[in-house]
């Protein structure tokens, strides 16, 4: 039997959506899980102080360090970033962070294998930069270099008569002359990333995007868990589900989209997301768990990646990526036990040779 600690920031295990979820696929598959914080967890001791799901509650009790951390979330404080570094020296975390997003792309341009997928992109830190980055490519995309939500992300499009700019629902025609002030009020003095648009686009016109969800199973290979295309409502062209946008389902998707091509573009892209995956492994030098890769497809069919995601979310495939966690988290344990046991055969063979 495998112990999993479920390591989250939230106190209350009944306010972590996951929590249940986990415990109860855990312990269909054979093993126990407990709900734990930075703050119950005793170095000197080496014990936790963890709540375990019980006849329809959860019961706190001491337990011994699990076998494997599933790090659900990140830590937030600096007390919290100290506890979880010194834990993961002792238990295996199934979780590592990717950086934000310029993080990323370098890193995918570093690695070369697919630089040709990279959209250009510059971190602009001023108005004169996001004007020069305008008349480069004349359709950019503004969003900010961390995790947003889709919130805060700017189409801009340089016309005839001035600029387009598309915040959330709402299209602002803008002269050349009031442009420098409605740049500002964006920016609000903040860096962001600017992108050259791609124009992802169904045959109605509505914009789209592929969240690719990969994890590795229990044995820890990548897998595809599932493919969502994310369709942008009206004007916007934001696609994240937080900000109006819908899915649909893959195969039908393609047979609406591209009909001559489906089949081929269903093993495309899921071929893409495997590949990624696997080649994100190695130019971090890292083990990574499970990604939500963005991307989208322009007129040419090309492929390009907007973003990658460390900490995805499960909407519509709750159980189905639950499961997999779980299978990836008892097969991270079940090797770090692999690895200690291969650690002491020489000890044991050295003392069987003096007696």
């Amino acid at each position: 039997m495998i112990t999993i600690g479920l390591l989250h920031i939230r106190r209350d295990p009944n306010l972590v959506s996951r929590a249940y979820l986990y415990s109860a696929l855990a312990h269909a598959e054979g093993h126990r899980l407990f709900y734990f914080t930075s703050r119950d967890v005793d170095f000197e001791k080496r014990t936790i102080n963890a709540r375990f799901y019980n006849s329809g509650s959860w019961v706190e009790r001491e337990t011994p360090f699990p076998d494997v951390v599933m790090n659900v979330a990140g830590p937030v404080t600096a007390r919290q970033r100290e506890i979880y570094e010194r834990l993961e020296q002792i238990v295996p975390f199934t979780s590592h962070h990717l950086g934000n997003k310029t993080v990323v792309y370098r890193k995918l341009i570093a690695g070369k294998a697919f630089l040709p997928y990279v959209i250009p992109y510059r971190l602009v830190r001023d108005v004169d930069e996001v004007l020069d980055y305008i008349n480069r490519h004349e359709r950019i995309v503004l969003k900010p270099n961390g995790d947003s939500h889709g919130n805060r992300v700017y189409y801009v499009e340089k016309t005839q008569d001035g600029y387009r700019i598309i915040i959330r629902d709402r299209v602002h025609n803008i002269s050349v002359h009031e442009v420098k002030a409605k740049l500002v009020n964006m920016l609000s003095g903040q860096h962001l990333v600017a992108q050259k648009y791609i124009n992802s686009r169904r045959k109605s016109g509505a914009a789209y995007d592929f969240r690719l969800h990969v994890q590795k199973n229990g044995s820890g290979i990548w897998q595809v868990t599932a493919v969502l295309p994310r369709i942008a409502s009206d004007e916007r062209i934001i696609t994240n589900l937080s900000q109006g946008s819908y899915l649909c389902l893959f195969e039908r998707f393609l047979e609406s989209e591209f009909p001559e091509q489906h089949r081929e573009m269903k093993l495309q892209i899921q071929a893409f997301a495997l590949l990624l995956a696997r080649h994100l492994d190695e130019i971090y030098d890292c083990d990574f768990d499970e990604l939500g890769i963005d991307v989208g497809v322009d007129e040419a069919g090309k492929i390009w990646i907007y973003e990658i995601n460390w900490r995805p979310g499960h909407v519509f495939i709750e159980v189905k990526a639950a499961r997999a966690a779980i299978q990836y988290a008892t097969y991270l344990a079940r090797k770090k036990k692999e690895g200690d046991n291969e650690e002491t055969k020489p000890e044991r063979i050295n003392q069987d040779a003096g007696n």
